[in-house]
């Protein structure tokens, strides 16, 4: 059984916006904390939200979250906050050509709604084989929206679909790995420049059966930190 580490954490406070690297993670019962705790939905379609491929723009800004839970949202001078929801909803509106509203949910209570499972898992090792099929000088890994990012001893890609049906122990933390997660048009747009590339879809549907990472479920709470071993039963 293949090792592996735990090489980043990153949460996603809003859908379809940038991620936040952490240095630790709380996991409770639905998944990270923090994590897809906000969405835009739109006025005129109530439960559908902005997503990447449509509105890409939403990568423009940094997103964080305060240790308070609110939300902040910078991009160079511009802050916006959902302390004050009214003057976000309406700058991201604007940029959205459509009224939007800022909509939150308590995750760690309730069901979330905004995603299809509690984690993602993806490999370095599988995001270095897909950039080499796509013959790129660089792929950004959040285009793959991964919560952990982990390095597998013998850089095997695609390792991590083994553990399909298999408990991940991450010090206090135990996952079950679920399935595999299927892509969408979501990882043709890169993280940073947001750059439209279709191959990357397209080679991971040729070359992988259109999968890259896996979804895991939480059986025991706790923190996953940097550095983390994982134990793989």
């Amino acid at each position: 059984m293949s090792k592996a580490t735990v090489k980043h954490v990153v949460r996603y406070p809003v859908k379809s916006m940038q991620g936040e690297y952490m240095d630790t993670l709380e996991i409770h019962k639905h998944g990270a904390a923090g994590d897809h705790i906000f969405a835009w939905e739109m006025q005129d379609k109530p439960g559908e939200y902005l997503t990447i491929p449509k509105y890409p723009f939403l990568l423009d800004y940094e997103v964080t979250l305060s240790e308070g839970g609110a939300l902040n949202i910078q991009k160079e001078a511009l802050q916006l906050s959902s302390l004050r929801s009214k003057e976000a909803e309406a700058h991201i509106s604007d940029r959205a050509d459509r009224p939007v509203s800022l909509v939150s949910m308590d995750v760690e209570n309730e069901e979330p709604s905004y995603w299809e499972e509690p984690l993602l898992i993806a490999s370095t090792a599988s995001l270095r084989k897909i950039q080499e099929m796509t013959d790129r000088d660089s792929l950004d890994m959040l285009r793959f929206r991964p919560n952990l990012i982990v390095d597998v001893e013998g850089d095997t890609p695609f390792v991590e679909e083994s553990w399909i049906g298999k408990e991940l122990v991450l010090n206090d933390v135990v996952l079950f790995v679920k399935k595999a997660c299927e892509r969408c048009a979501y990882v043709n747009v890169d993280s940073g420049t947001k750059e439209v590339d279709p191959t990357v879809l397209k080679t991971v549907v040729k070359e992988n059966k259109n999968v890259f990472g896996v979804y895991a479920t939480v059986k025991k709470t706790g923190t996953v930190r940097v550095g983390d071993p994982i134990e793989i039963k």
